[in-house]
């Protein structure tokens, strides 16, 4: 199916693109709602954005490797070139650190929540934020490189 940000990626990749936009501001609020005392809505949200988040990976994969995006992908100028490859690398590196850690910290504090954490949950949570930031940065940037140049 045809996307609709108006590039050359179909449907899912561009709603991949635009949910991913919004994470780090999503990732706020639930920072936010720790800030105010609502600890319980931070830890659902996380967990919501969480499997949002897996979910939307799992239909990325399944249209590279059954859909036609493989394909597509194949028209871009940027195709095999050592941009392209290092910047790949670069958002798998982030992408796969920012799941495991995202995973991580989820784990981690369900079993201590609701008493206080034996480790720096906060300091964690900032540094994983980073992570996901680089991650969406590195992702539209594909995006673009593949899909719309």
């Amino acid at each position: 199916m045809e996307g609709f940000l108006g590039t050359r990626g179909n449907l899912v990749i561009d709603l991949v693109m635009s949910i991913s936009g919004f994470l780090p501001f999503l990732l706020l609020f639930a920072f936010y709602l720790a800030a105010i005392g609502k600890q319980l809505l931070h830890k659902y949200l996380q967990i919501a954005l969480f499997v949002i988040v897996l979910l939307l990976v799992i239909a990325l994969e399944i249209n590279i490797q059954f859909g036609d995006l493989s394909q597509i992908s194949r028209l871009s100028p940027y195709t095999e070139t050592i941009e392209l490859k290092i910047l790949f690398v670069t958002h798998l590196f982030f992408a796969v650190s920012s799941f495991f850690g995202w995973l991580w910290l989820i784990v981690k504090s369900s079993k201590s929540y609701p008493a206080s954490f034996q480790f720096n949950h906060k300091k964690w949570g900032k540094i994983l934020f980073w992570d996901i930031v680089f991650m969406v940065i590195t992702g539209w940037l594909l995006y673009w490189m593949t899909f719309a140049a």
